[in-house]
């Protein structure tokens, strides 16, 4: 059997980041907690709950403890509004924000200021996308995912980072041609390490008999990862763990393919080339 491992695989930056941070500030003597998932991942949840990491979900239900504890704020970034209201209740925050993820909320921020209007491909409900919302002037903003058409002197069109490059592509094209505008810009928002492993998994899923995308189902890269190899190889699965890898006959394959998503840690890349290369 033949294995071909991507060349980025495990964690992006931002993600590590944030991970290790989060397990450094567990080793201080306060207790610490993340507001949201650090990452859309449970076995990273997992090891850093076993680090006496804590999560909560809610403003209006933050720990007892919270005036004597540390808040981590997630790479996806959050509302400033949310950040401010941390601050006021915490002993510390420690905002872990991906810093590309920043650069778009300054990036858009910013442009509003020069009078754009702004529409962003991405998902309403993503927390990186709540966060964009959040840092800037939601009501000069729309968040989608189909195009359609605007009427607004100046439009500045921008990506959530984890969306496909293409499909953004075809997106700004289809919104500049159905818009009435006097000026438009289309900055390219998309993480480049997302650029690069939507490559690969092509490139992957062609070369490969069997694809294996290794990540949280709730992750939207590799969900999109999985799609685009699903395009160019039926014979592609996401799973979440090793686990799920066990269940399925995959004798019959000589060549198999691994990708992962940005929030999957090594240790799971690991454990299933040792079931691949045990045999199964």
């Amino acid at each position: 059997m033949e294995i071909r491992l991507a060349k980025k695989i495990g964690f992006c930056y931002g993600v590590e980041r944030a991970y290790k941070e989060a397990l450094t500030l567990s080793k201080e003597n306060k207790k610490v907690y993340i507001y949201g998932d650090l990452v859309h991942n449970n076995k990273v949840k997992k090891e850093l709950i076993e680090n006496n990491i804590c999560f909560f979900y809610e403003l209006d239900k933050l720990p007892m403890d919270s005036k004597d504890s540390i808040c981590i704020i997630r790479a996806h970034g959050i509302p400033l509004k949310d950040k401010e209201y941390l601050r006021d209740n915490f002993s510390k925050v420690i905002d872990l924000t991906c810093p590309i993820v920043e650069k778009v909320f300054n990036y858009a921020y910013n442009i509003q200021k020069n009078g754009y209007y702004i529409i962003a491909y991405g998902k309403k409900e993503h927390a990186e996308m709540i966060g964009l919302k959040g840092n800037i002037d939601e009501k000069k903003l729309e968040i989608i995912k189909e195009p359609k058409g605007y009427n607004h002197s100046k439009i500045c069109i921008i990506s959530q980072t984890t969306m496909d490059y293409n499909k953004f592509r075809e997106f700004s094209a289809e919104i500049v041609r159905l818009s009435d505008f006097n000026e438009v810009v289309i900055k390219d928002t998309i993480c480049y390490e997302t650029k690069i492993r939507e490559n690969e998994s092509k490139d992957i899923a062609i070369w490969a008999e069997f694809v294996i995308i290794i990540g949280g189902k709730h992750s939207s890269n590799t969900r999109k990862l999985y799609e685009i190899a699903k395009k160019y190889n039926d014979n592609a699965v996401h799973i979440d763990s090793v686990d799920e890898l066990k269940g399925m006959d995959i004798s019959g394959y000589n060549k198999i393919g691994i990708l992962t998503g940005t929030s999957t840690p090594n240790k799971s890349v690991e454990e299933v080339i040792e079931y691949l290369r045990r045999g199964f």
